[in-house]
């Protein structure tokens, strides 16, 4: 096994409920997997994540507050996504998984109607600086909306201290912004459910299409040249992968199928041949060889979301994870081109 193969058995250790045997704690914290360290006896770490649970679950239900008459009232079709949705269905608990705002799939043909929904609940599409909330610029919202999936986000002031603001990303995709493919958001949002969040009822994404959803979302974080370079690879979106197909069993043949629809398979074995690399697991297997047939070993060793801009690793999967600095790997590979682009994305993002 590699120099990081301790790590690894003690994670994998965790995930089946025994001693993790190696402490791990400060990864865990670092990689934002929760849930793993809420199993561990690390009793800093254990007072940290009740703080945080805590703080998590005041931002959700201000969140949710803040949509209630969108999500009782809007006949936009949506699905609200990641969050504390994914928290719940991979983790049983929907403050496990801390996040920054709240995010909700819509149709692209909605994004005018949305927008005036938002407005008239007091949401402007803007910023939060020292001097409060201040408008996006016209060239920052078409750069959102034509570079990437999401509209330039809105947010909203609170008046609660220890949740002073509420922000929303609008997907109009679940394909990246660089992506040639696209995804029939029409059909693609007839797979939905309903959910309670904390007593609030709100429509979500049916397993399959989660799954499928959260995948391309995590695909194109662990190979963004910009997000790599900004946050590295992150154990705890492997995580999230991991414990949603344990806990919420979607159907492979169902999966299988949708996935072929959108011509994503390919992505989807991606995904599922790293969290097996970390955790090993026959279950994990089990979906892979449903996907056996899509998998891309170019894909699987290089990163970037084009193939403009697509480079291969030259190091192992663990170095990639656990280093220190991703930059000090990627910065012999990325070109002129490549660091203009990030730069590009740093200012507008």
């Amino acid at each position: 096994m590699c120099k990081y193969g301790d790590i690894i058995q003690a994670v994998r250790n965790l995930s089946k409920g025994e001693e993790a045997g190696l402490d791990i704690s400060d990864i865990l914290y670092r990689h934002r997997c929760s849930y793993l360290l809420s199993l561990t006896k690390d009793k800093k770490y254990l007072k940290t994540l009740a703080s945080e649970k805590f703080l998590s679950k005041m931002a959700v239900i201000e969140r949710y507050k803040a949509l209630a008459y969108f999500f009782e009232n809007t006949d936009i079709n949506y699905a609200v996504i990641k969050g504390a949705v994914l928290s719940l269905c991979a983790y049983n608990d929907p403050y496990l998984r801390f996040s920054g705002d709240i995010d909700i799939l819509i149709d692209k043909n909605d994004s005018d109607k949305i927008k005036k929904e938002l407005k008239a609940l007091g949401f402007v599409q803007g910023r939060v600086t020292d001097r409060g909330i201040i408008p996006f610029s016209r060239e920052e919202i078409l750069f959102q909306t034509s570079m990437t999936h999401q509209t330039a986000p809105y947010v909203k002031e609170t008046g609660n201290k220890l949740c002073p603001y509420v922000n929303i990303d609008i997907n109009t995709d679940i394909m990246w912004g660089e992506s040639k493919k696209k995804a029939d958001m029409t059909d693609f949002l007839q797979h939905t459910t309903t959910v309670e969040i904390n007593s609030f009822k709100v429509k979500k994404l049916l397993p399959e299409a989660e799954f499928i959803s959260l995948c391309l979302h995590h695909y194109k974080d662990f190979n963004s040249l910009y997000l790599l370079s900004k946050k590295g690879l992150c154990l705890g979106q492997y995580c999230d992968i991991y414990f949603y197909l344990k806990n919420m069993k979607p159907s492979a043949s169902i999966l299988q199928a949708l996935a072929e629809q959108l011509n994503v398979g390919e992505y989807i074995y991606y995904c599922l041949y790293y969290t097996d690399l970390i955790f090993d697991d026959e279950d994990i297997k089990s979906y892979m060889l449903a996907f056996e047939k899509y998998k891309n070993d170019t894909l699987l060793s290089s990163f970037g979301l084009g193939e403009d801009e697509r480079r291969g690793w030259e190091c192992g999967f663990f170095e990639r994870i656990f280093s220190p600095n991703i930059n000090e790997i990627l910065k012999d590979k990325l070109t002129q081109q490549d660091l203009i682009k990030i730069r590009i994305n740093q200012n507008f993002m």
